[in-house]
């Protein structure tokens, strides 16, 4: 079977579900360009494509967090090095429900994913905190809630076309920072915005 096949029938499913969440295998099918047995052979269901889509998500969020996690910028720096790369990629991952909490009977591929962007989301929390660029009083778990509702917030508005696309990152910083941050961390965020109009 083709890589190339599956990813394109992955990558229109996703585009697909962004435009009705309710489409079906033919629809998706006609649009990948692929005939429904071919796409039966790549995915035994639509909850498998689902499944598969999923892990597609959890695995490009990987490429671009993990890269940044494990360099040596200040956390705030990360924080906002993040934030500007997982907006353009808000269909996939949006489309995903990638971000939603999983469910007990979820695919453990899924959760696995999951829990691992969930711990370096605290990683990335706590050393917001252990730096001083947000308030040591706000607990960690409202902080990785916050940041992900606003993620999933951006991209849903960048989708709907509400929301420029070059505008999202740093209206979800501004809103994130402006409740959570310090004034030096605000300050921080006006020179960088400013750079980076």
């Amino acid at each position: 079977m083709s890589q190339v096949t599956r990813d394109r029938i992955i990558q229109q499913a996703i585009a697909c579900i962004a435009q009705n969440d309710t489409a079906g295998l033919d629809e998706i099918a006609r649009a990948a360009g692929v005939g429904r047995a071919t796409l039966y052979r790549y995915f035994a269901s639509r909850a498998d494509l689902i499944n598969n889509i999923k892990l597609a998500a959890g695995e490009e969020l990987q490429a671009v967090v993990k890269p940044i996690m494990e360099s040596c910028l200040p956390a705030k720096e990360k924080l906002a090095d993040i934030v500007c790369q997982l907006i353009p990629l808000g269909a996939s991952l949006n489309v995903s429900a990638y971000f939603d909490q999983p469910f007990k009977n979820e695919e453990p591929r899924i959760k696995a994913r999951y829990l691992r962007h969930l711990a370096q989301a605290r990683t990335l929390a706590q050393a917001l905190k252990d730096e001083g660029a947000v308030s040591p009083e706000i607990p960690l778990a409202w902080l990785v809630a916050s940041l992900d509702s606003l993620i999933f917030c951006a991209w849903e508005k960048v989708e709907s076309g509400d929301i420029a696309p070059k505008q999202a990152p740093w209206l979800l910083l501004r809103t994130f920072l402006a409740g959570h941050g310090t004034t030096e961390t605000l300050a921080w965020l006006n020179k960088k915005e400013e750079v980076h109009p």
